[in-house]
């Protein structure tokens, strides 16, 4: 059962309007009382999850294999900047406590396993069908699969190291500055950087299988150039954040969550595609 066009195209509006609500509301510090929290994750929540209800119920109900796995794939590529709504306020790291970048990079961790899921299943329903892509869809997986690994392995190290710093033993070793402090930061750059790559990938895809307009993707592709651009113009290590980091490029393409955004677009465009007629 396909949705008329008018509440498609309603529906993707109001996913992306509350990917930008989310990155406003988690991305600028401020310290809410619980109870206000708890309304702005809900509030987020419900917007995002009954957008996302709107496409992904009707395509389900068709009973289709093909809708059915675009539609999980979708699900799979939007929840991550869900999951980001239970941390509103909560801005940059150095603006945080210690509790609270505890609870940031796990997470993050659990967004990335989500984020890969989504990556890893959005290939199988590209690769179906007469006009099955078996070139730019695997190439979006290899580098989806290299990106999840390695921002995993960074994730458990930034909770390894809240937890060290809340129980610090004797001789104890910060983590910034370290030989593990930079790896930690060569990780994050190669996991953005492939994260950046299985996008473009797969938006190229998308335009293949007709699931986007060409010049979407040109867009979409355009963007992660630039991204890419600017990550390797910063280098392999995350430097210290100046007053106004947020005004360098190369500073913001390089935060963990920031590649995610690209990710959700393709999300809300997987569910288009499977409530189209």
């Amino acid at each position: 059962m396909a949705i008329r066009r008018g509440s498609r195209v309603a529906s993707a509006w109001l996913l992306s309007l509350a990917l930008v609500v989310a990155v406003g509301v988690f991305g600028v510090p401020a310290r809410y009382t619980p109870s206000v929290s708890i309304i702005l994750t809900a509030a987020q929540l419900l917007l995002m999850g009954g957008a996302a209800s709107c496409l992904a119920i009707p395509a389900w109900r068709t009973g289709e294999e093909r809708r059915r796995a675009a539609v999980v794939s979708g699900l799979l590529l939007i929840l991550p900047w869900a999951l980001l709504t239970l941390m509103p306020g909560y801005g940059p790291p150095f603006a945080s406590s210690l509790a609270m970048n505890h609870e940031r990079f796990v997470i993050l961790f659990a967004s990335t396993a989500t984020l890969g899921a989504g990556l890893w299943t959005i290939k199988d329903s590209l690769a179906r069908g007469e006009t099955c892509d078996r070139l730019l869809a695997p190439l979006g997986q290899i580098s989806a699969l290299m990106a999840v690994c390695i921002q995993l392995v960074w994730a458990a190290m930034m909770i390894g190291w809240t937890m060290s710093e809340a129980h610090r033993p004797s001789v104890y070793l910060p983590l910034y500055g370290t030989p593990l402090g930079n790896a930690s930061d060569v990780l994050l750059f190669f996991a953005g950087l492939m994260t950046y790559v299985a996008t473009g990938f797969y938006a190229l895809s998308f335009a293949r299988q007709g699931w986007i307009r060409r010049n979407v993707a040109r867009v979409i592709v355009i963007v992660v150039v630039a991204a890419i651009t600017g990550l390797l113009a910063r280098g392999l290590q995350y430097p210290d954040l100046p007053d106004h980091w947020y005004a360098m490029p190369g500073m913001i393409v390089g935060i963990p969550a920031i590649p995610w955004t690209l990710t959700y677009v393709l999300g809300v465009f997987a569910l288009l595609r499977a409530a189209r007629p």
